[in-house]
C-alpha cells in the first residue's frame, strides 16, 4: 500500500483558509472545530491511541477524520450507525476528497450480503419470471450497475419482497463452486476491499467481523486494518446488545419455514411427504409455543415484559418448547443430509440449492441455541425479556452490560478505535458513555457547534401546561402545538417518545390546515422526501426521527418535543441495568437514565438547525425541563448561547420579520 503520508501537508492545512477544501467547493466557511478534530484524529492515528470526539451539528465531522485517516498511510475502516450515512460518504464525501488530495486511494463500500443483488438467484427466478413483479428491470439493472448494491435501486420499495427473490444470505452462498463466482457483486466488492485505503461498513459488519475473529482464528468478514472510526458512536451500546445477545421470534421461524420451503422447491433429491412433514412440523411447533407464551405471559400489550423465572418449567410450555427443539433438529439433520454433494462435483448442478440446505441447517440449530439460552435463563449477565405485537411475538436474552464485550473485541482487539458522533456528551461530560463503551483509556475531545444558536434558534418551554404524568396534559399539549404551528405556517416535526402519544396527537391534530405526515404510513425515506416537498407540512414520528434525519432549508422551522424522552424504567433492559447499578452504590436515575435521556434530546434537538442560514423554533412541552432540579442537565446539554422563553407571545415575536417585532 502507498504511503499517503509522503509530502502530505497537514489535514488542518487542507481544510483551512486556502487549502485544498476551500478551492474544490463554493461557498466554503473556515471550521476551525473541524481543524481541531481532524488534529486530534491524527495524532490518534499516529499514536494508535483510542479517541472519543463530540463533534457538534456543522463541524463537518465526515471530513474532519476520513482526510487524516487517507495521509495517515493506514488502512482505516470508517463504521457507520445506517446505511444512509455510509452511502452520502461514498457519493458525496468520497469524490471530493479525490479532488482535494493529492495522491490517489482506493476506497470501497462493503455491506452485509443481502444487500447485493445475486446472479445466481436472479438466474433461478428467471423460470418464474410472470410470478416476480420487476423481475425483468432487475435483470436489465444487474448488466449495467457496477457494484450491485440495494442502494441503486431507488425504484424498488424498501421492504419490497421481489428483492429477497434475487439476493442471498451468507449461509446460502456457494463460494468459487458457483458458476457467477467470478461476476459476483460480493466477490468483488470484497477482493477491492482487501487492497484498498479506506473501507466503509457499517456498525453490524464490524461486529460480526470482530466476533467471527475471535470464534474462529484465521476466519473474517473484513481485511486486516489498521484503525476504525465509528461514525454515529451513541448507537454502539444497542448494536453490542443485540450483537451479543439471542432472540427468538414468530418472524424468524417463519422466515426459517419459508426458505426450508423454498429449498424443498429447488433440490430434486429433497422430496417425499417426510421432508414436507418436517418442515410442517416446526411450523406448528412455533405456533403451539408461542400461542402459550403470548397467550400466558405477555398478553396484548406492545411493550417490553420481563420473562419470569421458570416460564419454562410450566408442563404445557416445557413440553412445547422440547417438540420444537426436536423439530427443530429434525430439520437440520434432515437438511445436511441432503445437502452432500455428489460424486462428482464438477457436475452439481444444485450446488447453489446444497448451499442453501447447509445454511438452513445452521439456522435452524441457531434457533435451537437461542430458545435454549432464553428458556433456561442460567446467564445471569443477561436479562431476558419478551415483547408481542401485532405481527408477532419476540422472545430475547441480551446483556445487561456490554462494557466488558466491547472493550475486548473493539477497543483492545488491535485496530486504532476512533468513536465519534454529535450526541456522546449529557452536560458536556463523556461519562455515560465512557461507562457504558468501557472507554476508560480513551483520549478525549469536545467540539461545540460553530452555528451561531443565539441568534439561529429559540428554545419554548411553556411552563402553564400540566405536567406530562397530570390528567389534560396531551390535550393541552396539542392546543399549544397547534398555536406554535400557526406561527410558523406548519414546517415541523413533531416528535414524541412513544407510538401510544403519536397516535393519540395524530387524531387531536387531524383536523389542523397542514399537509400531515405520519409515522407508519410509509416508509421513512419516503416521509421524509415528501415533507421536503410538501410546502407547509408537519410530520409526526417516533423514535427513528429524533436522528438522521436531514431537512435544511426552510421545508423545516420548527421542532416540536412532547416530553423528556426517559426510557421507561419499567422496561427490563432498563430495569436490569439500574439495578446492576445500584449493587455497585451508585444513583440508577443520575448514571443511567438521566444522561441518557439528555443525549436522546439532543438528538431530537439537533433536527432542526442544519447549516449557517436556517433559522427556527424548538418547543419542549415538558415542563419538568424547568421546574425539576435534573432539568439543568437537559439545558447544559442543549448548546450554549442559545435563547429560552416560556412566553408564546416572545416566540412570535422572535419569529417576525424584523418589520413586524414592534
Amino acid at each position: 500500500m502507498s504511503d499517503l503520508r509522503e509530502s502530505a501537508p497537514p489535514s488542518s492545512d487542507l481544510l483551512g483558509p486556502g487549502g485544498a477544501l476551500e478551492r474544490a467547493i463554493p461557498y466554503y466557511e473556515d471550521r476551525a472545530e473541524q481543524r481541531a478534530m481532524s488534529a486530534a484524529v491524527a495524532r490518534a492515528l499516529a499514536d494508535a491511541r483510542p479517541l472519543i470526539v463530540e463533534a457538534g451539528t456543522g463541524t463537518g465531522k465526515t471530513l474532519a477524520y476520513l482526510v487524516p485517516a487517507l495521509q495517515s498511510g493506514k488502512r482505516v475502516v470508517v463504521s457507520t450507525g445506517t446505511r444512509a450515512l455510509q452511502d452520502q460518504i461514498a457519493r458525496h464525501d468520497i469524490p471530493l476528497l479525490r479532488t482535494m488530495i493529492a495522491r490517489p486511494f482506493t476506497a470501497v463500500v462493503l455491506k452485509g450480503v443481502s444487500n447485493y443483488v445475486c446472479r445466481r438467484k436472479l438466474a433461478e427466478a428467471g423460470a418464474r419470471a410472470s410470478e416476480i413483479e420487476h423481475l425483468a428491470s432487475l435483470v436489465e439493472w444487474s448488466e449495467h450497475t457496477g457494484t450491485g448494491d440495494r442502494s441503486e435501486v431507488e425504484w424498488l420499495a424498501e421492504s419490497a419482497p421481489q428483492w429477497a427473490e434475487v439476493t442471498t444470505t451468507p449461509d446460502a452462498r456457494i463460494g468459487p463452486r458457483c458458476p457467477y463466482f467470478e461476476r459476483c457483486f460480493v466477490t468483488q466488492a470484497r477482493r477491492l476491499a482487501e487492497t484498498a485505503d479506506l473501507i466503509l461498513v457499517n456498525h453490524h459488519l464490524y461486529f460480526a467481523d470482530r466476533a467471527l475473529r475471535a470464534a474462529h482464528p484465521g476466519a473474517r468478514v473484513l481485511p486486516d486494518h489498521d484503525a476504525v472510526v465509528f461514525d454515529e458512536a451513541h448507537q454502539l451500546e444497542d448494536v453490542a446488545t443485540e450483537h451479543f445477545g439471542a432472540r427468538i421470534s414468530t418472524h424468524k421461524l417463519a422466515q426459517l419455514v419459508r426458505d426450508a420451503h423454498l429449498a424443498l422447491s429447488r433440490m430434486p433429491l429433497w422430496t417425499g411427504r417426510a421432508a414436507d412433514d418436517v418442515i410442517h412440523t416446526v411450523e406448528r411447533a412455533g405456533i403451539a409455543l408461542f400461542s402459550l407464551i403470548r397467550g400466558a405471559l405477555i398478553g396484548e400489550s406492545e411493550t417490553r415484559v420481563p420473562l419470569p423465572q421458570g416460564l419454562f418449567e410450566k408442563p404445557d410450555r416445557q413440553n412445547a418448547w422440547f417438540r420444537l427443539d426436536t423439530a427443530l433438529e429434525d430439520l437440520a439433520r434432515t437438511a445436511e443430509a441432503e445437502s452432500e454433494p455428489p460424486p462428482d462435483e464438477e457436475a452439481d448442478a444444485d450446488a447453489g440449492a446444497r448451499a442453501s440446505l447447509n445454511g438452513l441447517a445452521r439456522r435452524a440449530r441457531e434457533c435451537r441455541d437461542d430458545l435454549a439460552t432464553i428458556a433456561e435463563q442460567r446467564q445471569r449477565s443477561h436479562v431476558y425479556w419478551g415483547e408481542t405485537r401485532p405481527t408477532g411475538t419476540a422472545l430475547s436474552a441480551s446483556p445487561i452490560d456490554v462494557a466488558d464485550l466491547v472493550r475486548r473485541h473493539i477497543v483492545t482487539a488491535g485496530p486504532t478505535p476512533i468513536f465519534t458522533s454529535a450526541t456522546l456528551t449529557a452536560a458536556a461530560d463523556f461519562g455515560y458513555t465512557r461507562t457504558r463503551l468501557g472507554l476508560d483509556d480513551a483520549d478525549e475531545l469536545l467540539v461545540p457547534s460553530p452555528f451561531d444558536y443565539a441568534t439561529q434558534a429559540m428554545l419554548y418551554v411553556p411552563r402553564d401546561l400540566p405536567a406530562p404524568a397530570e390528567e389534560g396534559f396531551s390535550a393541552a399539549a396539542a392546543a399549544r402545538t397547534l398555536e406554535l404551528l400557526e406561527i410558523t405556517h406548519g414546517r415541523a416535526f413533531l416528535l414524541f417518545t412513544s407510538h401510544r402519544a403519536l397516535r393519540d396527537a395524530a387524531q387531536r391534530l387531524a383536523s389542523a390546515p397542514y399537509p400531515r405526515l405520519v409515522q407508519g404510513d410509509a416508509p421513512r425515506a419516503t416521509l421524509v422526501d415528501r415533507f421536503r416537498a410538501t410546502p407547509g407540512a408537519i410530520l409526526l414520528g417516533t423514535s427513528s426521527f429524533w436522528e438522521g434525519v436531514d431537512v435544511p432549508g426552510d421545508a423545516l422551522s420548527l421542532v416540536v418535543i412532547d416530553k423528556l424522552p426517559f426510557s421507561p424504567h419499567t422496561d427490563p433492559l432498563i430495569a436490569a441495568r439500574m439495578q446492576a447499578c445500584a449493587e455497585t452504590n451508585r444513583e440508577p436515575f443520575a448514571t443511567i437514565q438521566l444522561p441518557a435521556a439528555a443525549i436522546a434530546l439532543k438528538q431530537g434537538f439537533g433536527r432542526l438547525i442544519r447549516r449557517r442560514d436556517d433559522r427556527g423554533i424548538v418547543a419542549i412541552l415538558d415542563c419538568r425541563i424547568v421546574t425539576k432540579t435534573y432539568g439543568r442537565t437537559f439545558i447544559e446539554t442543549l448548546p450554549t448561547g442559545l435563547p429560552r422563553t416560556s412566553s408564546i407571545e416572545q416566540v412570535r415575536r422572535w419569529w417576525a420579520p424584523p418589520s413586524e417585532r414592534m
